[in-house]
């Protein structure tokens, strides 16, 4: 976090946001006059859902590098910042690092800020505040949860930043920003609203974040009752929640609004840029990145429908990206939960719980039906373990999972050929040097 005396100003000095979040902007207004009525909060928890269009977060470069770091892209431009995540030999001084670090504590920052003055609001009543504060912890707990994935241990940010006496803050180790995501996440559930439009997060966005971090916890301490929890929040989704798998995969990007669980919607003046940089030069792209040939060759050859919405080739026969299409005004949605994960979670907690097999291939049967594939052959333990991998690296190709499923079950090591030390990125160099209590990882 770089050092900024008053974040608020960022609060409210908004661009309007998806048509979801749409607000009127207001430009340098005081803290003070920005959070002293219902409109200033929601205003402000607009502009808190808008980091996440940021470039640092799933504008971009967070969506990219998970790819690019595991082994579903190829780096294939002349962006040196890119090369290196390709390469797994990050500089600490890498913009995109900056970057993904700067939009989540921005965003950390933003709902801190909407938490603080929340109380003291007049005009809101129980209820609206109880949902106000339900959408900023669920925001939190996502940039916190997104920070820890990429960095491991990082300071845990519960206050806003309102002077300089909070600025240098020490880390925290990875299982307390879980701790503090699944305490933010519980009340989040609790707060929220069961339905709401796309773009906001509910209930159940909170449950089935819960269930992501259930599992991911359960695989850094080894401890089964986090497997057990994992399991019951993705059940609560699959059965509680109004949530229909997408009939086609396709639909998916195209529109579908029954399988999302939390999304992060675009529009034209708010837009993304995934699309110009997956696609080739032939098709109006800058072609940055690109699948890599183990991605290409990974698909059964009947798992078309899966292959042919994840990638495609050009009239020169070079491979792009082709979940993001809009190449134009870059209103591709980026999914960021949905109910095929809630499938697949359970099935890689049962698995690696020694759980029932044939439970664990139901689970798994779901996804590859819609897929049009016929159910999996895997009959044991071991061979359901990959299974579930694959099936995550075909399911979530580019949505910005395959890093994190790769380090949470360990594979990264073997699979990717890379040092332990590797499976985080470094502290961004522009924290090193302005927060005085900050620590590198080791290896860098």
């Amino acid at each position: 976090m770089k050092k900024i005396t008053y974040f608020l100003i960022i609060i409210i000095a908004l661009t309007s946001c998806a048509k979801v979040l749409d607000v009127d902007p207001t430009q340098s207004i005081s803290p003070e006059e920005a959070l002293k009525d219902k409109t200033g909060i929601e205003r402000a928890i607009n502009g808190s859902y808008s980091t996440l269009q940021y470039v640092g977060s799933y504008g971009r470069y967070q969506v990219i590098v998970s790819d690019l770091a595991a082994d579903n892209l190829d780096w294939i431009a002349t962006s040196v910042d890119y090369s290196e995540f390709a390469a797994n030999d990050i500089n600490a001084g890498n913009s995109i690092i900056d970057g993904i670090w700067t939009a989540n504590y921005d965003g950390i920052n933003r709902v801190n800020n909407v938490l603080y003055k929340l109380p003291e609001i007049p005009d809101a009543t129980a209820a609206e505040k109880a949902v106000f504060e339900g959408e900023a912890l669920f925001l939190r707990a996502l940039f916190h949860f997104n920070l820890a994935n990429f960095f491991g241990g990082v300071p845990i940010k519960t206050m806003p930043t309102l002077d300089l006496s909070n600025i240098d803050q020490a880390r925290n180790t990875a299982d307390e920003v879980y701790l503090q995501v699944i305490e933010d996440l519980k009340i989040a559930v609790e707060q929220l609203p069961e339905s709401i439009e796309a773009g906001r997060a509910s209930s159940f966005s909170a449950t089935a974040l819960l269930a992501r971090v259930y599992l991911t916890r359960f695989h850094t301490s080894g401890n089964q009752e986090m497997a057990t929890k994992a399991i019951a929040m993705a059940d609560t989704v699959i059965v509680g929640g109004d949530f229909i798998l997408a009939p086609n995969y396709a639909d998916l990007f195209n529109g579908n609004n029954t399988e999302p669980i939390f999304q992060v919607v675009f529009d034209a003046q708010n837009y993304n840029r995934l699309a110009q940089n997956f696609f080739p030069i032939s098709l109006s792209g800058l072609y940055i990145i690109a699948p890599s040939p183990g991605f290409m060759t990974s698909f059964d050859s009947i798992d078309s429908v899966r292959f042919v919405n994840s990638a495609l080739t050009d009239s020169e026969n070079k491979p792009f990206c082709f979940k993001y299409r809009d190449i134009v005004t870059g209103t591709d949605r980026v999914l960021v939960l949905r109910l095929a994960e809630m499938y697949l979670i359970k099935a890689e907690a049962l698995a690696y719980t020694n759980g029932d097999i044939e439970e664990i291939k139901s689970n798994i049967n779901v996804i590859r039906t819609r897929a049009g594939l016929p159910n999996t052959e895997a009959n044991d333990i071991e061979s359901l373990k990959l299974a579930i991998e694959n099936e995550r690296r075909h399911e979530f190709a580019f949505e910005g999972q395959r890093w994190q499923d790769l380090v949470r079950t360990k594979r990264a090591v073997p699979l990717l050929g890379i040092s332990e030390l590797a499976t985080v990125f470094p502290i961004p160099l522009s924290e090193m040097q302005t927060n005085k209590k900050m620590t590198q990882n080791d290896g860098y």
